[in-house]
């Protein structure tokens, strides 16, 4: 089966080495780079220089501030029936072929499968990403409805125990008609965070599996660059706020992305959802 691999990115450097890994890892059939208008000069060099590389494809995409799900729902639009598999990657991730491998096997042995990079080993083992305070979901299913828990989280207790390790939620890999039947990404997230969350929230709530598996490495970075273009809002502000939006969003059963989709007769749902939230976020 052939896999494409999204990256959505705006003025970031790191995106030469993230292309370089994956193109090094047999089974990487196509790089779709999603670029929403970079303006930085050395990462506009760079990606100049990858328009010219064999199985990369950039696809200039300008839009104001950073709407990462936008430009993934875009990447996704642009590949092809023949590319089964999609890979979800952010521009500062080192690639292995193991890890790629385990991905692709998961989704490919096991249908309804939503599989993410189990373990983020960051390059500096002291990156203010390892401080911030997380959050998860856990999920109730009853026979009258589904009842979804916003919880914080402390990585040492969630078995992150080696230093600079975290979860990689959003290095989401799965089959591309997966992917459709949930309408892909939703673009009402403003800033960093949660928009991967709440595609597993919403494959969890139609029935999907979701399996964590393999580690990547990523090249740390200070805050600044996660809302450069929102603002320089803290990220942790705009996780909040977006957190916030997806349960209101669930509360109404909207489940589907903004990806047109057609959802098979047994992913259709009907139950109520109640949604909880810890007092962190009130």
């Amino acid at each position: 089966m052939a896999l494409a691999v999204i990256i959505p990115i705006k003025d970031r450097l790191e995106i030469s080495q993230c292309v370089a890994s994956l193109l090094s890892i047999e089974g990487v059939d196509r790089v779709v780079v999603c670029d929403g208008g970079s303006t930085e000069p050395r990462c506009v060099a760079a990606l100049h220089s990858l328009r010219h590389l064999p199985r990369v494809d950039v696809l200039h995409l300008p839009i104001a501030g950073f709407n990462k799900s936008w430009l993934i729902n875009q990447g996704i639009q642009y590949t092809t029936e023949q590319e089964e598999i999609l890979l979800i990657s952010d521009a500062d991730i080192v690639w292995n072929a193991v890890t790629i491998e385990q991905l692709i096997t998961t989704v490919t042995t096991h249908s309804n499968t939503i599989a993410c990079v189990q373990h983020v080993i960051e390059s500096n083992p002291t990156a203010v990403s390892l401080r911030r305070d997380r959050y998860t979901y856990r999920m109730q299913t009853t026979a009258t409805e589904v009842i979804v828990e916003i919880v914080p989280i402390q990585l040492e207790t969630q078995g992150f125990s080696q230093v600079g390790d975290r979860p990689g939620c959003g290095l989401i890999c799965a089959r591309r008609d997966t992917v459709l039947q949930l309408g892909g990404y939703k673009e009402q997230f403003q800033g960093w965070g949660w928009e991967d969350q709440d595609l597993l929230i919403r494959a969890s709530i139609l029935g999907m599996t979701i399996q964590g598996c393999g580690t990547v490495l990523h090249l740390s970075h200070d805050d600044t660059t996660r809302n450069q273009h929102w603002g320089g809002l803290e990220p942790s502000h705009t996780r909040n706020c977006n957190i916030v939006a997806c349960v209101r969003s669930l509360a109404h059963q909207e489940l589907l992305g903004d990806l047109p989709v057609t959802l098979r007769p047994e992913l259709r749902y009907f139950k109520p959802i109640t949604v909880r939230l810890p007092m962190t976020l009130l």
